[in-house]
């Protein structure tokens, strides 16, 4: 198959196209005040300490018009909250947080409880086309053979410390071959003395079967199960190498490109 490709960047965005396929990273820096009371009120929540909302990932298939982009706003939609809603994760200085984080925030008006620990499922977002269910999975095989990097870039979308209590982040990594496009979203959380969570989100599209591939997969220990070495705590990659996924929530979906 034959490739053709060209890079691009300018202040903030960095970049490939590539066949058909669109590949645009954007850096943009951390939500000013404004924006954050702003985007506080129109999610109904307090948003996490560090928040680059107009930070963003976004592929784009020309021929079929389909795109898909991650972005911390989205994200942030999928944490729970409501009246009803109680979070069952609690540390002894869960309620002295809350209470700090709104004297930060005195103008935003927040009644409904939400998880303060950010936690999302969020897969992205989707345009044009959807995701089918599939018993296909991602051929990591394929992606342990060594080719040249097209393309590389990683950006966190969001983080917040909790408090002192542990971290809470979103990010992601993105990588495109000769022979396809590997991208790593990862919701990871630490809740010291309690909890880790690890929720991926890996998409993979192949030139050559043209394919998209998600898969998701979750994990969660408890804190004393993984903190064997302290100094890695913040690792996800670490910490993930001493996790197994939950039974039964491994989820493979594709979208076929081939009758573009």
């Amino acid at each position: 198959m034959d490739l053709t490709y060209k890079k691009f960047e300018d202040k903030d965005s960095y970049g490939i196209m590539i066949n058909d396929w669109v590949v645009q990273s954007c850096h943009k820096p951390i939500l000013t005040a404004p924006e954050i009371d702003d985007l506080s009120e129109e999610l109904g929540i307090r948003i996490p300490e560090m928040i680059f909302g107009n930070s963003f990932l976004v592929i784009k298939h020309i021929k079929s018009g389909f795109s898909y982009s991650l972005r911390a706003s989205d994200a942030l939609k999928l944490v729970k909250k409501g009246m009803g809603y109680v979070n069952e994760i609690k540390v002894p200085a869960s309620e002295l947080w809350e209470k700090t984080r709104l004297a930060k925030n005195p103008d935003i008006k927040v009644i409904n409880p939400f998880d303060w620990t950010f936690s999302t499922p969020y897969a992205g977002s989707p345009v044009m086309l959807d995701f089918k269910k599939t018993h296909f999975s991602i051929d990591y095989a394929k992606l342990q053979v060594l080719e040249p990097l097209l393309f590389f870039d990683k950006n966190t979308l969001f983080e917040d410390d909790l408090g002192d209590n542990g971290c809470s982040s979103l990010t992601y990594k993105i990588r495109v071959m000769n022979t396809g496009i590997f991208i790593l979203m990862r919701f990871f959380l630490r809740v010291d003395g309690v909890l880790f969570r690890i929720w991926d989100t890996r998409f993979y599209v192949d030139f050559n079967s043209e394919t998209l591939i998600r898969e998701r997969t979750t994990r969660e220990e408890t804190y004393e199960s993984i903190k064997s070495d302290l100094s890695m705590l913040n690792n996800s990659d670490y910490v993930l190498g001493l996790m197994d996924p939950i039974p039964d929530t491994i989820k493979n979906e594709i979208i076929d490109f081939s009758s573009f």
